[in-house]
């Protein structure tokens, strides 16, 4: 198992990837457009040349910090609990050491118990605020 950041190039591993996690079909020149976002960091877990797991995110650039914010994280069923998500994980903890940000956020729902462990087993720290509320602005 590999774990790899994509880079340009990397066009259909993103397509097979966002197929993984079944966020809709990918043609290549949107696979090249996501991949020159410099602010969109996609990590992969491959396994000979199957994509087994995908993770993406966004930087922020705050006036204060660089924070990421991972937006998903996914592992083909055929290869849950085998540490892949975990591997993930650490590739998108050591790119923020690196310099890259300085903080690193997601969001889930309590109710997600395998997503929960996962947070917490890599290190998460579950911020319970008493008055944050959550607007959203559809299209």
């Amino acid at each position: 198992m590999q774990v790899r950041v994509l880079q340009p190039g990397d066009e259909a591993m993103l397509t097979a990837a966002v197929a993984l996690a079944d966020e809709g079909p990918l043609d290549r020149v949107q696979a090249a457009a996501h991949l020159a976002d410099t602010d969109k960091v996609i990590v992969v877990a491959v396994d000979g040349d199957a994509v087994a797991g995908f993770a993406y995110g966004h930087i922020l650039r705050r006036f204060e910090t660089t924070s990421f914010f991972l937006y998903s994280i996914d592992v083909a069923e055929a290869w849950q609990r085998r540490g892949i998500a975990t591997a993930m994980l650490a590739t998108l903890q050591a790119l923020g050491r690196s310099g890259r940000w300085h903080e690193m956020f997601v969001f889930t729902n309590r109710s997600n118990a395998a997503a929960m462990a996962l947070y917490r087993k890599c290190g998460g720290v579950q911020f319970v605020p008493d008055d944050v509320v959550m607007f959203d602005f559809a299209g």
